[in-house]
């Protein structure tokens, strides 16, 4: 038996409607870290006070972990 026209209508899936949407480009993380004597100097502080130790051994690890971050 064939469909009535309002079944047929019924059942058919509205068009999807497609948004514009704005491309945006991609920002390169290309910026070198930049290491200011003065967090160096504080980490290094920092690192005193919790395990005393060389000063210059102390600054090498400041500067090593502050690149890492």
């Amino acid at each position: 038996m064939p469909r009535k026209a309002t079944e047929a209508a019924a059942t058919k899936k509205p068009a999807a409607r497609r948004t514009a949407t704005r491309r945006t480009k991609k920002v390169e993380a290309t910026e070198s870290i930049v290491l200011m004597w003065e967090h160096v100097a504080t980490r290094a502080y920092y690192i005193h006070l919790a395990e005393g130790g060389s000063p210059d051994e102390n600054w090498l690890r400041a500067e090593r972990e502050l690149a890492v971050a």
